[in-house]
């Protein structure tokens, strides 16, 4: 880490340590700061003790194993923005604009290494991948499949033209689901040969930007749950061929970005912070807690004691925008 990001960091720390969550007698999960990852960031996913961040060109690693104490260590810069990407246990799936899709080996945090790309015809958002291939989300095409067998010479499958504008894909076991706005979810079996087909679609006019997928269990079914339109939304994606939406959760804020850890959605919410929501009867969400941040949340990642959340005046990238280390208690 630099001089200039120590201080930033330490000047950050200073004040965001003076926040102070709602009081846990009025809610089931109570977060409090114990860390700062400084900016520039866009986005952000834990994974285990390492924070994955973009800001601007730039993929960055991060060790929390203290999350008190973040350390930088590899990084990446791609010669376009990135709009968003996906992880594995030792990949990301990087869209990075009119570079298209970048898969870096993340094996080594100290050292990630560009293994291959694949240019789309528009501008490449994000990816996820399943049996050996990853669907792309592309702002000309549509949903695009890539074969990625030889992951230094990704190829072409094909697409599957979205009708109006694509936002975000997330992949479980053969499926991906993709989002649109504004006609609705898409689901996509990826072990069927050739072309990429829907086999299953619910029209939606206000259909969430961003989404997550939670695998089902005797108890609840397979959900996809999303937020954009200034809620939050639950799909049952149980049957894929016929998605159906369960219930929606109006919050506060203008819900933009959401993780999901065991029952709880948390909610990237602009203004109103960070918000958590019980999905343990996904029919009928409801609040399960709050956390007023310094700046608008603008993206979040939670997994187990951690919820990471990128704060800041900016709508998009920018020196004004840091991860907040948020533990729950």
């Amino acid at each position: 880490m630099t001089t200039l990001q120590t201080m930033a960091r330490g000047a950050v720390l200073a004040t965001v340590l003076g926040l102070l969550a709602t009081s846990a007698s009025a809610q089931r999960v109570t977060l409090e700061v114990v860390g700062v990852i400084p900016g520039p960031a866009e986005l952000v996913r834990v994974q285990g003790d390492r924070a994955y961040v973009s800001g601007g060109h730039t993929f960055t690693i991060w060790d929390i194993s203290d999350p008190a104490h973040p350390v930088g260590r590899g990084s990446h810069t791609f010669p376009q923005e990135i709009w968003g990407f996906r992880l594995t246990e030792d990949r990301a799936y990087v869209g990075a604009n009119f570079f298209g899709l970048g898969i870096l080996d993340i094996s080594d945090p100290d050292a990630p290494v560009l293994l291959g790309q694949h240019k789309t015809l528009g501008q490449t958002k994000i990816g996820d991948i399943a049996s050996g291939k990853v669907g792309i989300i592309d702002h000309m095409e549509g949903f695009v499949l890539i074969d990625v067998t030889d992951e230094t010479a990704p190829a072409g499958i094909g697409s599957f033209f979205l009708d109006g504008y694509a936002r975000d894909v997330v992949t479980a076991g053969t499926i991906a689901y993709a989002t649109d706005s504004p006609s609705g979810l898409y689901v996509f079996d990826l072990s069927r040969p050739g072309m990429p087909e829907p086999i299953g679609v619910i029209h939606a006019p206000a259909a969430p930007r961003d989404i997550e997928v939670s695998v089902g269990t005797d108890a609840r079914p397979t959900l996809i749950v999303g937020a954009g339109g200034g809620d939050l939304q639950v799909y049952d994606v149980s049957d894929p061929a016929a998605p159906s939406k369960l219930s929606s959760f109006e919050t506060p804020g203008r819900a933009t970005r959401v993780s999901l850890d065991g029952d709880y959605a948390f909610v990237a919410d602009t203004d109103a912070g960070v918000q958590v929501v019980d999905l343990s009867d996904p029919a009928n969400p409801v609040s399960a807690g709050s956390f007023e941040t310094l700046r608008p949340a603008r993206d979040v990642s939670a997994a187990g004691s951690l919820v990471l959340a990128v704060v800041g005046d900016s709508e998009r990238e920018g020196h004004d925008r840091w991860v907040m280390v948020l533990q729950r208690r």
